[in-house]
């Protein structure tokens, strides 16, 4: 593979291989104060969320078939939301060095990546491509603020979900509030035990994977979690 480090990102194409189909991918990431802590002398939940997400890239392009069809974005929220990276065509993803602050304010942050999915969707098909359902995976250690109602967007959610509009799981890190992510969910929730993320983004490359091998529409074949990742139990709907 060409290095990317001699590539100049003002020259980032909007898609690679028009021609066949593509997936979107947005992470909605958690970058408040306590993803700051390190537990019982280890890793920062942060630092190792960072770490993952850019082995994620590496291990996502040894694959030409994912890398070609595959575009990520990444939002952060804390006491505000922010965009990270607008969705780019993975091997095109810049390195992450998420910081943490503030406190946990989700719902704003939630419907903006929403929109975001709902527009590259429109731009694959502008481009003559239909787009495989797009995926959200948030990642988060607490609850939202007081003063952040997450009733309406996670109606959105679901409205969203019945239309095959998108797919939205979670992942619960140590400290994670079960309700709300299964509120926003609805079933589609996992959790790490500890600050490795290394079996969690390896699921997602596999699942990628087999999106990438199957066609819109149609039902790909569903990846196992394993080691320090399982699914927090309530409604085990993985479709």
């Amino acid at each position: 593979m060409e290095n990317l480090e001699q590539r100049s990102f003002d020259e980032i194409p909007a898609i690679i291989n028009p021609s066949e189909h593509h997936m979107a991918l947005a992470f909605l990431l958690d970058t408040s104060g306590s993803m700051g802590f390190a537990q019982d002398g280890g890793v920062a939940p942060i630092t190792a969320l960072n770490q993952g997400l850019n082995r994620f890239k590496a291990e996502v392009c040894q694959n030409a078939q994912t890398r070609d069809i595959l575009d990520v974005a990444i939002v952060e929220f804390n006491s505000n939301f922010s965009i990270v990276q607008e969705f780019v065509p993975i091997e095109y993803m810049a390195e992450v060095n998420l910081s943490v602050a503030g406190t946990t304010k989700m719902s704003h942050a939630i419907r903006k990546t929403l929109e975001m999915v709902t527009e590259r969707s429109r731009f694959y098909r502008r481009s003559g491509t239909e787009p495989y359902k797009p995926w959200v995976i948030m990642i988060s250690d607490g609850a939202p603020d007081a003063d952040d109602d997450i009733t309406a967007v996670a109606r959105e959610i679901r409205e969203m979900e019945a239309a095959n509009k998108v797919s939205f799981r979670s992942l619960g890190v140590q400290g994670y509030d079960a309700k709300t992510l299964h509120t926003l969910c609805d079933g589609k929730v996992m959790k790490l035990d500890g600050t490795d993320f290394t079996n969690f983004f390896d699921w997602v490359n596999k699942s990628m994977r087999s999106v990438s091998q199957s066609s819109p529409g149609e039902k790909p074949k569903t990846e196992r979690l394993t080691g320090n990742v399982e699914i927090d139990v309530r409604n085990p709907d993985w479709d």
